[in-house]
């Protein structure tokens, strides 16, 4: 199967696999929450696809009902999606207890509280209790993020096994990253392993800061799962990431009894 690398193109990944469902799960991934209507052009942007692809793409899952034509001439999602949708979302949810204890973390801390779980080349959000403050880190749950940036993609390539990061690189394309920025990283990935959490300062955009704590480790079963806090570096000093550290291992722990989603178990 082929998967997105972080500047967008579609890649080689492991396995097999049908081009044709590959292409069609690109074309989807163009809508979101905010953009549930868009173009031919927005879409062909979006999915990186040609042109011609995308729209044998839009015929067949607008037959199949997953995707439909608006009066204006743009596509939207269509009905059959609300079945997948109420299902994902069942699958998905945290428990109650675990969003309260989050919600609890973003307000001793002062900073967004997410709960990320690696997902082949991506992380995603499947949880997030936002900062009490005006100025914040905002991700909304079910975003995706390169494993190559941030203090919580770090820390999941190094719960995901003494193999993962050698996996990763190998999967990206030649002239993805610098024999340097490789290096770099593996040792990012290496202290990460070693000290169990990771720390990132204008990592994946100037100005905003992370600081992760494992969850779980990841395995051939299940995937690894981190709690990152994210907000202004001016306000990640060194001794408040201290204190985040400390209340970031201390709500992990309580997030490891209260559990993760039913799809991760």
């Amino acid at each position: 199967m082929s998967v997105i690398s972080e500047s967008g193109d579609a890649v080689a990944a492991e396995g097999g696999g049908v081009r044709a469902v590959t292409r069609a799960f690109q074309v989807l991934q163009s809508f979101t929450a905010d953009r549930p209507v868009l173009s031919v052009a927005e879409i062909v942007r979006d999915s990186a696809l040609p042109r011609t692809t995308v729209l044998r793409m839009i015929e067949t899952l607008v037959g199949e009902r997953m995707l439909r034509h608006a009066a204006d001439g743009r596509i939207t999602v269509g009905a059959r999606l609300i079945r997948l949708a109420a299902f994902a979302e069942a699958a998905w949810a945290v428990p109650e207890e675990t969003a309260e204890r989050m919600t609890r973390l973003a307000q001793e801390t002062g900073e967004t509280a997410s709960l990320y779980v690696r997902s082949g080349m991506r992380r995603v959000a499947v949880a997030q209790s936002p900062s009490p403050h005006s100025l914040r880190h905002v991700v909304q749950v079910g975003d995706e993020m390169p494993l190559l940036a941030g203090a919580s993609s770090t820390l999941l390539v190094a719960a995901s096994g003494p193999d993962a990061v050698d996996q990763m690189l190998a999967s990206l394309p030649a002239d993805r990253l610098s024999g340097v920025e490789a290096a770099a990283f593996r040792q990012a990935v290496a202290a990460a392993a070693r000290d169990r959490h990771a720390v990132s300062h204008g990592a994946r955009e100037p100005g905003n800061s992370g600081v992760a704590v494992v969850v779980r480790d990841g395995d051939d079963r299940r995937p690894a799962v981190v709690l990152g806090l994210g907000g202004p570096t001016a306000r990640f000093t060194e001794d408040r990431v201290d204190v985040f550290l400390a209340a970031l291992e201390a709500a992990a722990s309580d997030l490891r009894h209260t559990g993760l989603p039913p799809a991760l178990d």
